[in-house]
């Protein structure tokens, strides 16, 4: 139950992270992401948003790794 809580609260914290980052940085990574850019992630919601929650857990993941090696060299 603790770690789904975890799961949610990390998933809302990278996405209100991501509200200091530059419209041409945004810009950037979907047009690296998909080949129309933005134009795509319009057109396709469902893959973008698929796309996207599959990011989320991927920062999940080196969220917890970063602190799994930190709390491994704290001496």
């Amino acid at each position: 139950m603790i770690k789904e809580i975890w799961k949610i609260k990390s998933k809302f914290l990278v996405i209100w992270s991501m509200r200091k980052w530059s419209y041409k940085y945004v810009k950037w990574r979907l047009t690296t992401a998909y080949p129309n850019g933005w134009k795509y992630a319009l057109m396709h919601p469902f893959i973008f948003i698929n796309d996207f929650w599959k990011y989320l857990n991927w920062c999940q993941e080196i969220d917890f790794d970063m602190n799994n090696y930190e709390s491994n060299n704290e001496n």
